[in-house]
């Protein structure tokens, strides 16, 4: 790229939606669309006319925010630069896998027919006429039940709203608090990424592109042990330059990113008890780590603390009674998952989607066959909600001292009646 878009001729919609009918609310959305519509209309970094620039705060249906983007792909001339951003709330359909951006009335269990599917952006952005188009979403998303911390989740979702001829940033996050952290003014990526627009790169190029961007913003939420953000670009998107670099100068010789702490073995499956003294009550007890990655950070549960409801409340009947579990377990204090975890019967094969942890133990979906489920496990132990871990902090906890190794692993604690209850 040879210089900045035709400020005229092109087209900018920034959708955000802070205030929800059934999800929480996001305040720190409404500072999001303010600041980022300063910076791309300051002179100084770009100077986009104020009326290219549509800014759609909290609407309250898909087409609300249709309407907009569809007119400025529409409008944005071939010399333009068509940049779409969204930030909010994000559902993954469970039945398609398919991203929906939520507004204010979307249904969780119905986003097909309640959000923005990501496909209508698709499909508005390939329609214009525009050489130079960028997507941009700031968004967690829910409806992702274990499996869902693995490393490659953010990954694949950036690969699935992958457009051609384009350049798309992603900044999914798993949970709300990664994404807004409650003493900032902004969401932690959009906060990164209009520092950038506003005062620059030092060292970096006379125009700040998106690969730039991107590369800082890795570096800076690395260092935060923030969600990591995930970059697609085809036929060089990522060389769209989007603002002046308020501060080019000599870069410093490159750094490599701190070395994540080692451990002796993998974490996944072990048991761990949390320290007299340690500091966070909800590490009082004996935790099992179900999930752990160094750029994502970690899951586990609680194994020591009865909850109220009943298996079958949970489960429903016939799961239940199949697997004859005996009780439901207080996993951890964030309450949107429900984990069901197996012991195999000695031989037995698990049936596909069954996610292993280890020999002999799995996560069992909770929309298994009970019959099938039956013939294969030989205890089930049932968990709703679960702890969660920012990349580093479980093993800073580990070295601290907070969190010890109880010497064991998890198939074999809970078979053991007298230390699992």
């Amino acid at each position: 790229m040879t210089g900045l878009s035709d400020a005229r001729r092109s087209r900018v919609v920034l959708v955000g939606s802070s205030t929800y009918d059934n999800f929480p609310a996001i305040p720190a959305v409404t500072g999001n669309l303010t600041a980022l519509r300063d910076v791309l209309v300051d002179p100084a970094r770009w100077g986009l006319d104020p009326d290219a620039c549509r800014v759609v705060h909290n609407p309250e249906t898909p087409r609300d925010v249709h309407t907009v983007m569809r007119r400025a792909a529409a409008e944005v001339d071939v010399s333009g630069l068509l940049l779409l951003y969204f930030a909010g709330h994000g559902v993954i359909d469970p039945d398609t896998g398919v991203l929906h951006l939520a507004v204010g009335q979307t249904m969780p269990d119905s986003a097909y027919s309640s959000a923005v599917p990501f496909d209508w952006v698709r499909r508005l952005v390939q329609g214009s006429r525009s050489a130079h188009r960028v997507v941009i979403l700031d968004c967690c998303y829910a409806g992702r039940a274990i499996p869902g911390l693995g490393a490659g989740d953010d990954a694949a979702l950036a690969t699935q709203v992958e457009i051609d001829r384009s350049c798309v940033l992603v900044a999914a996050s798993g949970n709300r608090i990664a994404l807004a952290p409650p003493d900032e003014p902004l969401t932690a990526f959009t906060g990164v990424l209009v520092e950038l627009l506003r005062d620059g790169v030092e060292g970096g190029p006379a125009l700040l592109d998106l690969g730039t961007l991107h590369e800082e913003i890795r570096r800076v939420q690395w260092a935060r042990g923030r969600p990591i953000p995930e970059l697609r670009a085809r036929n060089g998107g990522d060389r769209i330059p989007i603002v002046v670099n308020a501060r080019r100068a000599v870069r410093p010789p490159e750094r490599p990113p701190p070395e994540t702490p080692r451990l002796d073995s993998s974490l996944v499956g072990r048991v761990l008890r949390g320290a007299a003294d340690a500091a966070d009550p909800e590490l009082d007890g004996v935790v099992a780590i179900l999930a752990h990655s160094p750029i994502e950070g970690a899951i586990g549960v609680r194994l020591d603390r009865p909850a109220t409801r009943s298996p079958a409340h949970v489960l429903g009947d016939d799961l239940a009674a199949s697997l004859h579990v005996p009780a439901v377990l207080d996993g951890g204090p964030v309450r949107d998952v429900v984990v069901l975890l197996a012991v195999l019967r000695a031989g037995a094969v698990p049936p596909d989607g069954w996610r292993v942890l280890g020999p002999g133990l799995v996560v069992v979906p909770l929309d298994a066959d009970p019959a099938r489920a039956e013939a294969v496990v030989a205890a089930a132990y049932l968990f709703v909600g679960y702890l969660g871990w920012r990349p580093h902090q479980l093993e800073t906890e580990l070295a601290a001292g907070d969190l010890v190794d109880a010497g064991t692993d998890l198939a074999t604690w809970l078979a053991d009646p007298q230390q699992a209850w």
